[in-house]
């Protein structure tokens, strides 16, 4: 067996235990979206049973990991152990991912193939094992992606070859060359969301478009509490706290598939942000005291 896949069968075990806490040390942090210390404790563990203590921003309703893993501790456990922790993949993707994603990939070709022309150039950001990438290039788009993963990003680039880059996003140097930037369910992984908007606009042509999806967190945690939690989703966004990020990166809304499933473009104004965080403040203290409401266990206090 490779040593360094024992080494992150090994670290793994830090990840499993319940009752213990990750092996992290973390940051103190105000919100990564508004900057605001204005933040409630509304949970102390996670789905795992592990100590885990996520945030609510008093000021925009994000909801987030405090401490955060720093950037390092992140990129170590996305690079190695993410795959592995969470989908079981030791070296390569399971037949059953695979087939759930190709699935996921062919309904959002469906939304893309209503908006954008099909020779249009397009770059998924975070692209996984690349079922994405595959369903745009057999409809005749010049489909390009990266992922910071090691175990998926090799299996995807033994697929689509050049087409997919392995590395962070901070690492890429595009530029404005494509007609649609897509991202979906990676931007809860990230700290600095924020930066991470600006950097896929810089990568839009004029009039380019940016499309995104994440899951809805704060009505996630209002269902199921604590159980809709886990280590790799750092951020925990609504609607509001989604278009707050991409708008203090000069984004507006163009489209909403779903209420975290947003296409963007460039705004030609200032983007007026005060409202929809405090849009999104209300709907994220509403949410939790209705959880808190009948939480007979871990209760929230907001």
């Amino acid at each position: 067996m490779p040593r360094s896949l024992l080494k992150s069968l090994s670290q793994l075990t830090g990840y499993l235990l319940p009752f213990s806490a990750y092996p992290y040390r973390g940051q103190e942090i105000a919100c990564p979206v508004c900057g605001s210390a204005n933040q409630t404790e509304v949970s102390r563990v996670d789905r795992r049973w592990k100590r885990l203590r996520t945030v609510g921003c008093g000021e925009c309703g994000l909801l987030f990991t405090n401490p955060m893993p720093t950037e390092a501790e992140l990129d170590d456990y996305y690079a190695s152990l993410y795959r592995l922790d969470y989908q079981g993949a030791v070296v390569r993707p399971s037949a059953r991912h695979i087939r759930k994603r190709s699935a996921q990939a062919a309904r959002r070709v469906s939304v893309i193939k209503k908006v954008l022309a099909p020779t249009a150039v397009t770059l998924d950001f975070g692209t996984g094992s690349g079922e994405f990438i595959l369903a745009m290039l057999e409809e005749g788009y010049d489909a390009h992606g990266f992922e910071p993963g090691g175990t998926y990003s090799s299996f995807a680039r033994q697929q689509l070859g050049e087409r997919i880059r392995a590395g962070r996003w901070q690492d890429m140097d595009y530029g404005p060359r494509f007609d649609l930037v897509t991202s979906f369910h990676v931007f809860e992984h990230l700290s600095d969301p924020v930066s991470a908007f600006r950097a896929a606009a810089s990568w839009l042509k004029p009039g380019g478009l940016l499309y995104i999806e994440v899951p809805d967190a704060v009505s996630g945690f209002e269902q199921s509490g604590f159980m809709s939690l886990h280590f790799a989703h750092v951020l925990g966004f609504s609607a509001h706290s989604l278009m707050l990020a991409a708008g203090k990166a000069g984004l507006e809304p163009v489209h909403h598939a779903n209420a975290t499933e947003i296409v963007f473009r460039r705004a030609a104004d200032p983007v007026e942000l005060s409202p929809i965080a405090r849009a999104g403040a209300q709907l994220t203290k509403d949410a939790l005291f209705r959880r808190s409401s009948g939480d007979k266990g871990l209760s929230v206090h907001y």
